[in-house]
C-alpha cells in the first residue's frame, strides 16, 4: 500500500463520492472530507470518515487542518466553478507537508495545452497544473475523456433523441468515456496501491470504453445530425456542448493520441489491477 491518509475535496460531486466510498471500503485508509466551513457534514459519508470545514482562501487553517490528520494525499473532484481555489489549498497542502496532489482534470487531456488555446474553464486547470509545478509540490493528474453520464447531454439526446452535431465536427475522431464510479474507483485503488515514485508528476490516461460521435447514432438508436448548436437540456449551455465536441474532434480526448516527443501515451487502466471497466453499452442497461 502507499499512502494511508487521504483528504478529499469536492466530495459531494459524482467522482468525489465514489472516491470517499471507495476509500472508506479500503482498510487501513484513513480520509478526510473538506467541505467550505459552512456546509454541513455529507449525509452519505461513513462514520469512519472524518469532516472538517474551511476557508479556502485561508492558507494557514487549512494547513492546520491537513497537519492535525497527518494528511499524506489531497485529492480534489471540485466542479467547474471552483477550479482556481485549488491553489491555496494547494499552498496549504505544501505547507503541511502533503506529499501528493491530484488536482480536478478528470476529463480533457490538457497535457502542454497552451493556457491561451481553449475555453476558459480549461485555461483555469493548466494555471493550477503550472502551479503545482511552480511551487513543487508533486502531483498526478489523470485524464478519462467524456463521463458515461454525460454523452448523452453532449449531442443533446436528451432534448431531441437525436445526436446533434455542430456542423464543424465530423463525428469519427475516437474519443474515451468512463463512469464516475469506476474514475472515482481508479483513483482511490492508484493512491492506496501505487507508491509515489510511479506517482509524482505523471499524467495518467484512462478510458472505460472507446467511442465516435457518429457511433453514438447506433448505440442510442438516433438519427446523426448537423445542428448550429447543440440544444441543451441540463446546466451546460450550448456553447460549452459545442465547444467540448470540438475538443472530441481535435483529439484532446483520445486517451491514445500522442502530442509531443516522449508523450506517454496510452491508457493505463492496467494499474487498477483486475478491474472490470464499465462500457457504455454496459452503462445504459444499468
Amino acid at each position: 500500500m502507499s499512502f494511508k491518509s487521504i483528504a478529499i475535496a469536492g466530495a459531494q460531486s459524482p467522482i468525489g463520492k465514489a472516491v470517499v466510498l471507495a476509500l472508506a471500503n479500503t482498510a487501513g485508509v484513513s480520509s478526510l472530507v473538506l467541505t467550505r466551513a459552512a456546509t454541513p457534514r455529507p449525509a452519505f459519508l461513513p462514520k469512519s470518515v472524518a469532516h472538517a470545514g474551511i476557508d479556502y482562501a485561508n492558507v494557514d487553517a487549512t494547513e492546520e487542518v491537513l497537519r492535525e490528520h497527518k494528511v499524506e494525499v489531497v485529492i480534489c473532484a471540485i466542479n467547474s466553478y471552483a477550479i482556481l481555489e485549488q491553489i491555496p489549498l494547494a499552498d496549504a497542502a505544501k505547507a503541511a507537508g502533503v506529499q501528493l496532489f491530484v488536482p480536478s482534470e478528470f476529463g480533457t487531456n490538457i497535457e502542454r495545452l497552451p493556457k491561451d488555446d481553449t475555453t476558459m474553464f480549461l485555461q483555469e486547470k493548466v494555471k493550477v497544473a503550472e502551479h503545482l509545478e511552480a511551487i513543487g509540490l508533486p502531483y498526478l493528474r489523470i485524464f478519462t475523456g467524456i463521463f458515461h453520464e454525460w454523452v448523452q447531454e453532449l449531442v443533446g439526446y436528451v432534448v431531441n433523441k437525436k445526436v446533434n452535431l455542430v456542423h464543424s465536427v465530423q463525428g469519427d475522431t475516437p474519443f474515451a468515456s468512463a463512469t464516475c464510479d469506476d474514475i472515482g474507483g481508479f483513483v482511490a485503488h492508484v493512491v492506496t496501491h501505487h507508491p509515489l515514485s510511479t506517482l509524482a508528476n505523471k499524467c495518467l490516461r484512462i478510458e472505460g470504453d472507446r467511442l465516435t460521435l457518429n457511433g453514438l447514432g447506433a448505440i442510442l438508436d438516433a438519427p446523426v445530425e448537423k445542428v448550429d448548436e447543440v440544444p441543451a437540456g441540463g446546466q451546460v449551455p450550448s456553447v460549452f456542448l459545442g465547444q467540448a465536441q470540438i475538443l472530441i474532434e481535435t483529439g484532446r480526448h483520445d486517451m491514445e493520441k500522442s502530442w509531443f516527443e516522449g508523450d506517454s501515451v496510452g491508457v493505463k487502466n492496467g494499474m487498477w489491477e483486475g478491474h472490470h471497466w464499465t462500457s457504455y453499452k454496459e452503462y445504459l442497461k444499468l
